[in-house]
């Protein structure tokens, strides 16, 4: 494609494609989740105790949602499009637990006899803590494939990580940024397109273009050995032509999203920081595990009774099943699960790994098998609903486990750790984590490691509670999971 022509490419296809619009329509969904937040505080309360509140009288209480709006752009919460989602749990935590007591205090003085009014109100706020990191994650699936969504933005690339970068964008729309045009000074004469997305050398002609067209962002991705644009001519066009510009490491493993800049007499330097080495931060993740513990309790005893009575109808053999594993630091530990297999289990998959050369390189690739001929129908129900794994609330009790952290791992499974072993073995493996919510069996064993490391060197409780959040989404759509 020559310059002249992306004009017309861009605007057939980005016209409409806007952060306002998208704003827009986040802030629909915060308005709902907010009302429904409110709601579902008077709903509960008026449950427990019918003269305590009127249910009706919430509806009297929506002239405050201009002022939830106004804090949540304070906060930047708007548009919000292309926030993480741990810094985006952050955001609404304080931001709505402030409008809600200043709210709820300002009822409190200024009218007499509210006072379960306020109470109702500061019942919302954990409400809305959890409803609306959820209501924007709705909104990203009902949106992100929409004209409208997303921030149009120029991909400045070098060597093969531009390619891993553009193919991410566009398989997770999601996250906000829409790749319309790759300039790659080392563009060969056969690369004209990638996946759809026009490449083009860097010219005055295709700059003055974007300025026309007014497209504000620019990504620039570094090459392997860590410089972003070493033209200092093109440099400086970047830095005039767009408001935004967001550089991506080659090397992952320096930056992470709590890195912060300092500033060594005009030389710029990253400071990062390891949460989970803190012992500050692990005391906050200890407790957070108790809490979700205590919650769970009774529920999680009904549900224990019902799934060991099913097991012991169904096949003969224990109700649980310990899996060795490796813990924190190399120390080994026993995980328990709901027993989903039959009991000669190990016969059956030694005599399918000598017949069966498929399946045997299957279970080289993934260590599980997609369809396992040896889980029971029961079991088959458990490991959908990701029920069989319900057990390891007792690991989390007993401390070697926590809610939240890499997926526990055999010793031969280390080996595909290669030199991040040490690295994952360094926190508690986790009920659930990064790899859970991003596909889970679905996910190769690479992409799972960097998952487990970005979880370790991202760590904030904010992520932990995203995490929980996503985790509900993903059991109850039971993809990946078996």
């Amino acid at each position: 494609m020559q310059p002249n022509e992306f004009p017309e490419w861009f605007s057939n296809r980005y016209k409409h494609t806007s952060s306002f619009f998208s704003g827009i329509a986040l802030l629909a969904i915060d308005l709902l989740v907010i009302m429904l937040s409110i709601g579902t505080s008077f709903f509960i309360l008026n449950l427990i105790n019918q003269s305590f509140i009127n249910f009706r009288s919430f509806v009297t209480y929506w002239v405050y949602l201009p002022a939830f709006i106004a804090v949540f752009y304070a906060a930047r919460l708007y548009p919000g499009i292309v926030l993480s989602p741990a810094d985006e749990v952050r955001r609404f935590s304080v931001t709505s637990t402030f409008c809600f007591t200043g709210i709820a205090l300002s009822i409190a003085v200024e009218t007499d006899g509210r006072g379960a009014i306020s109470f109702a109100l500061l019942c919302a706020v954990p409400i809305s803590c959890v409803f609306l990191p959820a209501g924007r994650q709705v909104a990203r699936l009902l949106f992100s494939k929409r004209k409208f969504w997303g921030v149009p933005a120029v991909i400045y690339g070098f060597d093969e990580n531009k390619n891993v970068i553009v193919e991410r964008l566009l398989r997770h729309p999601e996250l906000g940024y829409k790749p319309v045009l790759i300039i790659d000074p080392n563009k060969t004469e056969d690369q004209d397109m990638f996946f759809g997305i026009p490449v083009m050398k860097p010219s005055a002609e295709i700059h003055q273009i974007i300025k026309n067209l007014k497209i504000t962002t620019a990504i620039l991705i570094e090459k392997a050995d860590d410089s972003v644009i070493t033209d200092n001519k093109l440099y400086s066009v970047i830095m005039h032509l767009y408001r935004y510009t967001v550089a991506i490491p080659y090397n992952q493993h320096i930056r992470t999203i709590s890195s912060s800049v300092r500033d060594f007499n005009g030389i710029i330097g990253f400071s990062t920081t390891h949460n989970l080495t803190r012992k500050g931060s692990l005391f906050l993740k200890r407790c957070m595990d108790l809490l979700l513990l205590l919650i769970a309790a009774v529920p999680t005893l009904l549900i224990t009774a019902i799934i060991a009575v099913a097991i012991k109808i169904s096949s003969p053999g224990p109700v649980f099943y310990g899996h060795k594993r490796v813990g924190k630091n190399g120390k080994p530990i026993t995980t328990w699960k709901f027993r989903s297999m039959i009991t000669n289990s190990q016969e059956v998959l030694e005599r399918i790994l000598a017949t069966n050369p498929e399946m045997r390189a299957e279970w080289e690739k993934d260590r599980k098998f997609k369809n396992d001929p040896r889980v029971t129908k029961i079991g088959k129900l458990l490991r959908n609903t990701s029920l069989d794994e319900l057990p390891q609330l007792w690991n989390i009790l007993c401390g070697n486990m926590s809610f939240i952290g890499p997926r526990p791992v055999t010793e031969p499974e280390l080996e595909k750790y290669g030199a991040n072993a040490d690295f994952i073995l360094s926190v508690k493996p986790g009920l659930s984590g990064m790899w859970q919510i991003s596909g889970r069996s679905d996910t190769g064993y690479e992409e799972r490691i960097l998952l487990d490391t970005y979880y370790i060197q991202n760590w904030s409780i904010w992520l932990d509670i995203w995490i929980i959040i996503k985790t509900v989404w993903v059991v109850l759509k039971g993809k990946g999971a078996y």
